[in-house]
């Protein structure tokens, strides 16, 4: 028999009857013409046509769902009975929903202008798909060649690339795959030719052989020192030099070489890295495949190519970012993301739907074969997966290559979300058809597979574009105050340096042959002025040390390996200790300010246990466990209730639906241990609401994704043994703007909607306002310091649901920056008139030694502020059990304003109120903080507040108003050093503005240690960092700073002395081989020991006393006062050594080649401020008596010294590069007026340090000296 075919007319754009032969071309799904053959069908609207359907349980298209139930019939397939009300009595029901579900799909093809409608879009499954194998089979036999290519390709759920092409940047790339070719082209083409044909080699060295000495070099010379000392070793090479250019030189190269070794040996290791990393093995697709070899090959990382079809077995990485192709299994991935973000559970992936539709055409040609093929893994210790299923690999990419495909997407980001680019056939354009993929589809560089046998994936970005590399730099780089202070003191001494040398040039130029020499006495090129200009810089050049910076960088990575080998901060759990991510920030933890805290998992435990709930106009009670282990006494009664079931009191049914609420409403997984649910999932919040249904009595046992499709099917038992489906077909995700998270679910033919969230979004959302019993119990939650979360819930109109549908999975689709905003624009348009569920109380424990922490960081002069989401009085009732406000504190509240005036009126309030009290706490909201950061006059109120107020809680505050707040500090004040503390993701923007980032390892994930400077395991280990190594840590610091540049200006006076003496001549005082000693061996490498081991008090004793801990927010230890008397002192000692020894020896005669008198007095001052500036030290010192830590080192130190002044007098190297040395210091040895200058010289140099040391611990001791008084007492 003859019928006609509605099939797609390609150049008409429109449905075009197909002549048919019944019987043989009809497949479930398909439109039929079945009126009068004679008529044209576009003549009468399609008003009368029906749909032929075949036995099945589901039929789709387009994203709307037509359902009906198995034949009456004897013979399945057949339509006997179907519209027989006696033996069908939902018949008739039944067709009008199919009259209606003609008519809907009719207009959604809006065949007239031949664009699809949005709510085409949301199809992702195809019609022939849902039917028997049998059926499709018959579809792809009787279609015609290109009639069934365009049908096939129209049903895979794609759009038509007319109505909605993908904005993708102009310099987007493309894959394309050739029919019946195994191979892919990649477009540009030098993708694929970088780095010598191998784009997917990861390279993260700094330098190749070749750039290594240059790039090391240029990055040496950024330093305003090296530029110094550089300009220096020019000037010594001239003839005109005062100093042997070889003593100035060959130091000079030494540092560079040593600097540049040091980077090459990090580079080293990071090639090292480099290597193992692209030496991993994976399986490609051969590209070329002769049927007689395997279709599979396996090759390096290196070797992978943009378009390359990798397969991925179970627990292996991925090799680059791929695009998931065919999932084994139940059509989903699941992958661990946790070092690409800390997140520590399973993220579930799908193929984009025009390769779902390719599984599914292989699950239908070879139906037994691919589906053993699912399960099927390699043997024990074989990459290759065994033939079988190499065979179904490559049926699939066959498949899939077969009408031709192209891939686009546009340059990558560094964004882990920002995930876009589409799928389309080849062919005419007014033909082609897109599928658009996201993040769902994606699966990340270094990711790992789980609970999957294998995956197929397309290869996307490869090498330095994927995710994991653009990740993985670092953040901004951060510079402490103390390295700031330096730059400014080496400025300050070169500022010094060129005063110096131009005062002595016109002093020489102006008093020539009265106070300064006369010309004929000077070499003929030194009596150009410009020429004794520079005669002096190199004279004066050691004014700045040549090993400032490499010792200031050594100091201050021993200070880090202490905190990371510091047993105090060793978390048992976890089995690590405290982590410095960075040493360059580590001496500001000494001069914290102002410490911003997070809450959720920083201060709490964020082990959330279910504590309260209100249902049915009541709180339930207690169900929290007892003392004795018992169950609450509000969960014993629910358990009761839903247990009797619906005879009993009217409050089973609101039971009821919060606790089937509380077990949809989610992302968890659930998996089975020792016959008990286990339930995992990012937040720990949502785990403790699933696990409290499940103690009611309602619980969620397992989650299948269907296959045909985005949605999944939640099965929930309980209450008793009652067992009930609900397909979840929309999460809306939670986020820190949205505050609320809704399911969009259906069950027994009715969607719902619900929804949990915010009390303060939530109340907008509801249809009536919450009662007052409902406010009363809010307060009372949120004053018990519980989290709250208010439950509410809506049947959907059918109808409402598929237009919202459409305009979802449109904007689901989007595939530019506007995507996220436009999904939460319409996801709120469901989520409204809701009806009232339920509100529940989840306790976050505060961790141990919390209160304790507090208290001690506020006695130690620290400006807390808690930084939270939580509800105002929720936070407020936190700050108090954590001691952050005391029952004495006076309490000032800006919150609840409504615009800036009110902002700033309620802050100068707060202000007025604070300001002359000495215990005190503010109270800020994110409502306030909303107006107020716009104004400048309130940021400057607010600033003003943090510092009269000792600490502050912010509530209800976004990620970006807590680094905000880091912001504002810092612009107010820049001497402030601020820290931020946090454990989350969200805790990250913070944790990056401030000055110190803190991570604590939580149950969040690592992005926020990822971002960190310092990684701790809880905040009680903030005690030991901050008030023993940071404390220590600036006072060593800045010991080093103000000695380091001592040193070097005491024996720069010892020069200007002589200067003036020899009347300007601009020669050396000191034997030039025997002064480059100072800043390498002679006073450099001790004081690694001496103040990197320096300990003012015990442990035990610095956590007691956190009062010491003031002198870092004072800066009392490193500021101009300290620095000048520094540097006064060095002028002292400097002309002491010098004046003493020559006025006590009494000559001037001058030699520089021969040894004589004045190389003996020389040598008498040089030994004299080698002792002093060492002896100096032990004095300054914590510990000056103490034998391993101070006297051993300076010992050392002066031993080193005599040895190489023996060298350099006593041996045939030292005589040719000094000869001026030659036999010196035995020559003082004998001269009992140079051995007794040299006594007096360093005792009187020092006896007024001494004095002044003794004085002030007798008379005026400091607070650190109280308590060592105390300790060693």
């Amino acid at each position: 028999a003859q019928a006609k075919r509605l099939e797609p007319d390609r150049p008409q754009k429109r449905l075009a009857v197909r002549p048919s032969l019944m019987g043989m071309a009809m497949s479930c799904g398909q439109f039929l013409w079945c009126g009068d053959t004679k008529k044209d069908p576009a003549s009468l609207g399609f008003d009368d046509h029906a749909v032929h359907v075949s036995r099945d349980d589901d039929v789709s298209i387009k994203g709307v769902s037509l359902d009906f139930v198995t034949p009456i019939g004897e013979q399945s397939g057949t339509i006997e009975g179907w519209n027989d009300p006696e033996r069908d009595p939902a018949a008739e029901e039944r067709t009008q929903r199919l009259k209606t579900f003609e008519k809907r799909a009719m207009s959604n093809f809006s065949l007239g202008s031949g664009t699809a409608s949005s709510r085409a879009a949301s199809n992702t499954s195809n019609l022939g798909a849902s039917g028997s194998a049998e059926s499709g089979k018959a579809s792809a036999a009787a279609a015609g060649a290109k009639g069934s290519r365009w049908s096939s390709l129209f049903d895979m759920g794609t759009i038509n690339s007319e109505s909605q092409h993908p904005s993708l940047a102009d310099d987007e790339r493309m894959i394309t795959f050739e029919p019946a070719s195994m191979y892919s082209s990649c477009e540009p083409s030098a993708i694929n030719a970088r780095n010598s044909g191998h784009p997917n080699r990861v390279r993260t060295t700094k330098f190749t052989p070749i750039t290594w000495l240059p790039k090391s070099l240029a990055n040496q010379f950024l330093r305003v020192a090296n530029m110094y000392f550089l300009i220096i070793a020019v000037l010594v090479l001239f003839p005109w030099s005062p100093k042997n250019w070889k003593s100035k030189v060959f130091p000079f190269v030494a540092v560079l070489i040593w600097t540049a070794l040091k980077d090459l040996f990090e580079d080293t290791r990071r090639r090292r890295d480099d290597a193992a990393e692209n030496s991993q093995r994976c399986i490609r697709l051969k590209r070329s495949h002769n049927s007689s070899e395997e279709a599979l090959e396996e090759v390096s990382w290196a070797d992978i190519l943009c378009g390359d079809v990798v397969f991925i077995p179970e627990d292996r990485a991925f090799p680059a970012d791929l695009l998931l192709a065919h999932p084994a299994g139940d059509g989903e991935a699941f992958i661990s993301t946790v070092m690409l973000d800390g997140e520590t559970s399973l993220k579930n992936r799908q193929a984009p739907s025009i390769c779902q539709v390719v599984s599914r055409k292989c699950a239908r040609d070879d139906g037994d074969e691919w589906q053993a093929a699912q399960s099927m893994l390699g043997s024990a210790g074989q990459m290759l997966p065994p033939e079988r299923l190499q065979r179904q690999l490559l049926r699939f990419t066959s498949n899939l290559r077969q009408p031709g495909v192209e891939l686009k997407f546009p340059m990558p980001t560094a964004v882990l979300s920002d995930v876009r680019g589409y799928l389309q056939p080849r062919g005419n354009k007014e033909e082609a058809l897109i599928c658009p993929y996201n993040e769902d589809n994606f699966l990340p560089r270094g990711c790992v597979l789980r609970n999957t046998p294998w995956v197929l994936g397309i290869v996307v970005y490869v090498g330095s574009d994927t995710k994991t590399r653009l990740n993985a730099s670092t953040s901004k780089m951060k510079f402490s105050n103390m390295q700031v202070n330096l730059n400014n003191c080496v400025r300050g001494l070169l500022a010094v340096l060129l005063s110096l040398c131009l005062y002595a040039t016109i002093v020489a130029v102006v008093a020539e042959g009265g106070f300064a020499a006369d010309s004929d006495e000077l070499m003929p090129d030194a009596r150009n002025p410009l020429v004794r200009f520079f005669m002096f810089c190199i004279t004066f050049y050691h004014v700045v040390p040549l090993s400032l910076y490499v010792m200031y960088e050594m100091i201050k990575l021993l200070l880090a390996f202490q905190v990371n080998t510091d047993s105090q901060m060793y978390d048992p759990v976890r089995e690590c200790k405290a982590q410095a991510r960075t040493a360059e920030i580590i001496e500001e933890m000494g001069q914290v300010d102002f410490l911003f805290s997070d809450k959720t998992g920083t201060l709490t435990a964020n082990e959330m246990v279910f504590a309260r709930c209100h249902c049915g106009g009541q709180d339930l009670g207690e169900f929290r466990p007892g003392a004795d282990g018992s169950a609450g006494a509000g969960l014993a009664e629910t358990r009761r209730i839903l247990l009797a079931g619906k005879d009993a009191e009217g409050s089973f049914e609101p039971l009821l639906n919060i606790a089937t609420c509380l077990a949809v409403c989610h992302s968890v997984q659930v998996a089975t241990k020792d016959g008990q649910p286990f339930f995992s999932g990012m937040s720990p919040d949502e785990v403790a609401l699933v696990q409290a249904a499940h103690e009611m009595g309602v619980t969620f046992e397992s989650r299948v994704r269907k296959k045909a499709g985005q949605t999944s099917e939640l099965i929930l038992k309980g209450p008793g043994s009652i067992e009930r489906k609900f397909t979840v077909l929309h999460e809306l995700a939670f986020t820190s703007d949205r505050k609320r998270m809704s399911v969009i679910v259906r069950h027994r033919n009715t969607i719902w909607c619900i929804t949990k969230g915010a009390d303060s979004v939530m109340e907008t959302l509801l249809k009536e306002p919450l009662s007052d019993v409902c406010n009363n119990d809010l307060t009372t939650f949120s004053k018990q310091g519980l989290r709250t979360l208010v439950v509410g819930m809506r049947c959907v109109n059918p109808q409402e649901f598929e237009m919202w549908d459409a305009e979802y999975t449109t904007a689901r689709n989007i595939i530019d920056e506007s995507k996220d905003e436009r999904m939460g624009e319409v996801a709120a348009r469901i989520e409204h008139s809701l009806k009232f569920v339920g509100i529940t109380a989840v306790d976050d424990k505060l961790q141990e030694g919390v209160p304790e922490t507090i208290e001690l960081l506020k006695s130690a002069g620290i400006r807390l502020w808690v930084l939270t989401g939580d509800k105002t009085e929720t936070a407020v009732d936190i700050a108090k059990s954590c001691r952050l406000f005391t029952d004495a504190t006076t309490m000032a509240y800006a919150t609840s304003a409504g615009d800036a005036q009110a902002a700033e009126a309620k802050l100068l309030e707060a202000h007025a109120l604070l300001t002359s009290k000495k215990d005190t706490g503010l109270v800020l909201d994110g409502q306030t903080l909303l107006h107020a950061l716009a104004s400048e006059e309130c940021r400057k109120l607010i600033y003003d507040l943090g510092v009269v107020a000792r600490s502050c809680i912010c509530a209800r505050l976004s990620p970006m108003q807590k680094l905000e707040l880091v912001k504002l500090v810092r612009q107010q004040s820049k001497r402030s050093i601020t820290m931020a503390v946090g454990d989350g993701a969200n805790d990250v923007p913070m944790i990056q503005g401030a000055h110190i980032g803190v991570a604590i390892r939580g149950k969040e994930g690592t992005q926020a240690v990822q971002a960190s400077d310092i990684a701790i395991s809880y905040f009680r280990f903030l005690v030991p960092l901050l008030l023993c190594h940071g404390r220590r840590a600036y006072r060593r610091i800045a010991l080093f700073l103000c000695y380091y540049l001592y040193k070097n200006i005491a024996l720069l006076m010892s020069d200007v002395v002589w200067m003036h003496q020899d009347k300007f001549r601009a020669r050396i005082a000191f034997p030039e081989y025997l002064s480059i000693g100072l800043n390498v061996i002679y006073v450099t490498w001790h004081l690694l020991f001496v103040i990197g081991f320096d300990r003012d008090l015990p442990d035990s004793v610095a956590c007691r006393r956190p009062e010491l801990y003031h002198v870092g927010p004072q800066r009392a230890l490193f500021n101009a006062r300290v620095f000048t008397k520094w540097m006064l002192l060095a002028a002292l000692h400097g002309s002491v050594a010098w004046l003493i020894p020559f006025f006590m020896i009494g000559t001037y005669e001058y030699d520089s080649s021969q040894p004589g008198p004045f190389w003996e007095c020389s040598t008498v001052v040089f030994t004299s401020v080698i002792f002093i500036v060492n002896l100096k030290l032990v004095l300054v010192s914590q510990n000056p008596l103490s034998f391993w830590i101070t006297w051993l080192p300076t010992i050392g130190t002066l031993l080193a010294y005599l040895i190489c002044l023996g060298l350099l007098s006593y041996t045939p190297l030292g005589k040719s590069v000094q000869p001026s040395m030659y036999q010196v210091p035995g020559e003082v040895l004998q001269s009992s007026k140079a051995c007794l200058a040299f006594v007096i010289t360093v005792c009187g140099a020092l006896v007024i340090d001494l004095s002044e040391k003794i004085s002030v611990y007798m008379m005026c001791p400091s607070k650190l000296q109280l308590a060592q008084r105390e300790t060693w007492r």
